[in-house]
């Protein structure tokens, strides 16, 4: 098989692979709801796929998921599609930019297994900012324009908290989600990185 068209088959079956462990992680964490356990689990295959295949195809994963997930949503609980959930999908996008911003130098995570974890430590924290910052500005418009109609996340207790400390809704919601954010991040980084790990050992493939 010619090398260009091989290198393409396994990016592509490295997103869908990709976009399987994000809905699985999301689903996941449906199934334990009633631990009501502050995390998302739902990026683990963007960051696996953005330090595999680079940051278009962990773009792509990211924004089909939300996608995907708000149009599974609706179909099992027999509701509307609300398609300005789908806007979530840019917080994915940050966290596969930011992820690249560090995997593109793929030689800087063979140093040593220190600044390995340091590296990714970093992406976890920077991208659970950026993330945070994103998503509060989407629950920000969701709240404005409609009115939060399907915000049903850990972080509205948050929310009320600190808009009743006068903080006004943006800062509110940017603050509420980086506690949960954090810690979704820092396990979705390693496992995704592990994930990338795991698949360049067998496919020899992880251009950026």
């Amino acid at each position: 098989m010619n090398k260009k068209l091989h290198s393409f088959f396994l990016v592509l079956l490295a997103c869908v692979i990709g976009e399987v462990m994000n809905l699985a992680g999301a689903h996941l964490l449906l199934l334990l709801e009633p631990l009501r356990i502050p995390l998302f689990l739902d990026t683990i295959g963007t960051v696996a796929v953005t330090f595999y295949a680079g940051l278009l195809p962990g773009i792509i994963v990211a924004l089909l998921f939300n996608v995907i997930r708000t149009i599974q949503i609706a179909l099992v609980n027999g509701t509307e599609i609300y398609p300005w959930e789908m806007l979530y999908m840019l917080c994915g996008a940050t966290i596969a930019a930011v992820t690249w911003a560090f995997a593109r130098r793929k030689e800087n995570f063979c140093i040593n297994r220190q600044i390995t974890i340091l590296y990714l430590v970093l992406i976890a924290l920077l991208s659970a900012f950026a993330s945070s910052v994103v998503g509060g500005l989407v629950e920000t418009v969701n709240r404005i324009f409609f009115d939060g109609i399907h915000n049903r996340f850990l972080t509205e207790y948050f929310v009320r908290a600190f808009m009743g400390e006068n903080m006004g809704m943006f800062v509110s919601c940017v603050l509420a989600r980086i506690p949960m954010t954090l810690m979704d991040r820092v396990i979705c980084t390693f496992a995704g990185y592990g994930l990338y790990a795991l698949a360049k050992k067998y496919t020899h493939h992880g251009s950026v």
